[in-house]
């Protein structure tokens, strides 16, 4: 696993990540582009260029465009998230490509705060954004609680020395009642980005994604070949966990349960009707194997592309159940069937690392690359404070109070070391040594001066970890200091 970076978020406000270089990741794209175009790697007995060429057509309405892309669960994007639309849209400009955004409304409910320092409130005021199988069963805010949420908003912002950029975010979200929330939270940062000049990428829903032949031929071919899937899945874990010193056997995520007889699937089984889910399962039957669930499916390890995605796809229809891609599962097919560039957080640049090896060892094919950026943007008065040290304060009160007898600590030291090692009496000297420092150090008038500057530095490393904080909401910045972060990303790739 050399071939990756050890990525590290930039500490440095204003600062952004890009793994790997710019023209490098330009000229990957072109040979991710040319290699899976005639890729021959069958996917449920069809080539995966076929299936490849089918899906961009359907999803871009032109199969031969560079797709770059990025994909994320819909929540409040912090500026490290909002750094991946921002590369996709320059290199897709530069490419005269598509930028494409995946939003996955498949995922549980999570960030669904607006958050700035000292201050929070949910974005929604439907009870399921706590309890919500998948943010798709989530609803958007009344128009009440929207205008609560901007008045709070804008009262905390009337303090601070700079305007906000979220006014076009509100806007638009108060427009997007009786939606889903994801579909309102892509409206309202879809028109925040028009205003700061973004906005030409595409978005598909994944529920969209995973609803076409493509997904169900791809997810029919894992689960015909469970056990051999779960096998490279597993073993991808393992080497991963080798190679990064990992001795969790769930980090960075579990191995797939596996006996001769039942195999866990790397889906979701969500059930629609109920609007809950569970992993998914599939258990032998003869040579074959089925999905477990209360309306079986048996996966045909024999049947062409089309006929065995048709057939997924009408038995979860008339079930009213839906295979989900978990995280691997996801980038796994978008990398294969779709883009020609995926552009990754940081997080999941390290959990690709693992889907990269279960590509070669279950599709036995050349692995396409993948590319990594984040950003940050602190809040902005973060740039007007001092660092401040905490430990290293402490530190010197430690110092301090072993420094406050001056010469008069050399008697103490030299009758502990002249007594026997663990000897009554050398313990009696230490002790005593550490008595007379207390008496001292109560009466020395550095102690004070020094409480105070450990008082003062407390309180602001607690004020700190409010404005470094690097994920609230990127609407909190500035426009100023979002189009700086846009231009830095359009000259790296010019």
């Amino acid at each position: 696993m050399s071939r990756y970076a050890d990525w590290k978020a930039p500490p440095r406000d204003g600062e952004h990540l890009l793994w790997p270089t710019a023209s490098r990741l330009l000229d990957e794209t072109n040979r991710n582009a040319a290699a899976l175009a005639s890729a021959n790697t069958p996917v449920q007995n069809a080539d995966l260029s076929h299936l490849r060429a089918e899906l961009r057509a359907a999803v871009t309405g032109d199969a031969g465009r560079p797709i770059v892309a990025t994909g994320h669960q819909i929540e409040m994007y912090h500026p490290g998230v909002w750094a991946k639309n921002v590369l996709i849209e320059a290199a897709a400009a530069r490419m005269g490509g598509v930028a494409l955004h995946v939003a996955v409304d498949t995922d549980s409910p999570k960030h669904l705060e607006l958050r700035w320092p000292a201050g929070k409130m949910p974005i929604t005021d439907d009870p399921a954004v706590y309890d919500g199988a998948w943010s798709a069963l989530v609803g958007a805010p009344t128009s009440v609680h929207t205008e609560l949420a901007r008045t709070t908003f804008n009262d905390a912002a009337g303090r601070w020395p700079f305007a906000p950029t979220a006014g076009p975010f509100f806007d638009a979200l108060a427009a997007q009642g009786g939606k889903p929330l994801p579909a309102a939270l892509l409206a309202a940062t879809g028109a925040l980005d028009r205003a700061l000049g973004l906005g030409r990428r595409m978005t598909i829903v994944l529920s969209d994604l995973i609803a076409t032949p493509a997904y169900n031929a791809f997810a029919h071919h894992i689960g015909a070949s469970a056990a051999r899937f779960a096998d490279a899945y597993n073993a991808a874990l393992a080497a991963y966990r080798v190679a990064n010193k990992v001795k969790a056997p769930s980090r960075p995520m579990p191995d797939l349960l596996a006996t001769p007889d039942r195999v866990e699937l790397p889906f979701w089984l969500d059930d629609l009707a109920a609007g809950t889910r569970g992993r998914a399962f599939a258990v032998r039957r003869g040579g074959a194997w089925t999905l477990e669930c209360e309306a079986p499916f048996d996966f045909d390890e024999s049947a062409g592309a089309h006929v065995a995605a048709a057939a997924l796809a009408e038995h979860l229809a008339g079930a009213r159940m839906r295979l989900s891609p978990r995280a691997l599962t996801l980038t796994m097919f978008v990398r294969l069937l779709l883009v020609d560039q995926f552009v990754h957080g940081i997080g999941g640049g390290r959990y690709d690392q693992v889907c990269d090896s279960v590509i070669e060892r279950f599709f036995r094919m050349p692995v396409p690359t993948f590319s990594v950026t984040t950003a940050t943007l602190y809040f902005p008065t973060a740039g007007q404070r001092g660092d401040v040290c905490v430990p290293c304060i402490k530190s010197e009160g430690h110092a301090l109070r072993h420094a406050v007898l001056g010469a008069a600590k050399r008697p103490h030291l030299a009758a502990i070391e002249a007594a026997p090692r663990r000897s009554p009496a050398r313990r009696a000297a230490y002790v005593a040594m550490h008595q007379t420092l207390a008496v001292a150090y109560t009466r020395s008038s550095d102690v004070p001066a020094w409480r105070e500057r450990l008082h003062r530095a407390v309180a602001q490393d607690q004020a700190d970890a409010q404005v470094f904080d690097r994920e609230l909401f990127y609407g909190i910045q500035p426009c100023e200091r979002l189009t700086a972060m846009i231009e830095q990303y359009r000259i790296a790739l010019a």
